[in-house]
C-alpha cells in the first residue's frame, strides 16, 4: 500500500494497481501508473472538472468549458456520468489535465463505479460486494486519512 506521493517514481510493470483518490488526485496519479501497470482500477471518490489546457477563463466560463471537454473526450454516456461532478458539492476551479480521460479509456484501465467498502486481504471490496484483487493499492492524500477504510 502506497500513501500520498509514495507512488511517484515507481514502476508498476506487470502489476495490477488500485487507485483510491478524489478526482483531482486521481487525474495526477492514474496517467503515471497506467503507463507501466498491467491493470489499473480507479476508485474515484468524487469527480472534478478538468480542462485540457490552461485557459485564462473566469470560473463562470471554466465549468462550461470543462463540461464540453468531458463531452468531447469521453464518448460513453455512463462513464461520462461517473466523471461529472455534482454541482452542489464541487467547488474547485477546474483542474488542467489533458491525459486522465484518455487513460480511463485504455483497455487495461477501469473506472469502478462503486465506492470502496473495505480493504481486504489481496485487495479491495467495493460497496456492491465484489472483491477486486490487486497487487498494489495507492491511496491519494485524502483517502489515506480515511480511518473507516482501515477499521
Amino acid at each position: 500500500m502506497l500513501r500520498g506521493a509514495e507512488w511517484r517514481g515507481r514502476a508498476f510493470t506487470g502489476r495490477s494497481v488500485a487507485v483510491i483518490a478524489p478526482g483531482r488526485e486521481a487525474a495526477v496519479i492514474v496517467p503515471e501508473v497506467v503507463r507501466t501497470a498491467r491493470a489499473v482500477k480507479v476508485f474515484q471518490e468524487e469527480p472534478d472538472w478538468l480542462l485540457p489546457l490552461p485557459l485564462p477563463l473566469p470560473r463562470a466560463l471554466a465549468v462550461p468549458a470543462a463540461r464540453l471537454n468531458l463531452r468531447l473526450r469521453v464518448r460513453d454516456p455512463w462513464t461520462r456520468r461517473l466523471l461529472t461532478p455534482d454541482a452542489r458539492f464541487n467547488r474547485h476551479r477546474p483542474r488542467v489535465d489533458g491525459r486522465y480521460y484518455a487513460c480511463l479509456q485504455e483497455p487495461h484501465c477501469t473506472l469502478v463505479p462503486w465506492p470502496v467498502y473495505a480493504l481486504v486481504a489481496g485487495g479491495i471490496r467495493s460497496a456492491e460486494g465484489i472483491e477486486h484483487h490487486v497487487d498494489c493499492i495507492i491511496l491519494g492524500t485524502t483517502a489515506a486519512h480515511r480511518e473507516d477504510l482501515f477499521a
